[in-house]
């Protein structure tokens, strides 16, 4: 798994969905880069809790070398 960047949970909307090359609607955790990284999910409060969750396991991943 990469190391994970900044994530945010955004709520796209049907009018967004080619904005982020997606055909679902609902809350994502997006990268600095714009990038979908987890979703969808029904609520913000699920998302913000996969957001956690990946920063957890992230954490306690070995380094890499």
């Amino acid at each position: 798994m990469p190391t994970p960047k900044d994530l945010i949970a955004v709520h796209v909307p049907t009018s967004d969905l080619g904005d982020y090359n997606i055909t679902q609607t609902g809350w994502y955790a997006v990268d600095d880069g714009d990038r979908v990284v987890l979703g969808p999910f029904d609520s913000l409060a699920q998302c913000d809790r996969a957001i956690r969750d990946r920063l957890e396991a992230t954490r306690n991943l070995p380094p890499r070398g």
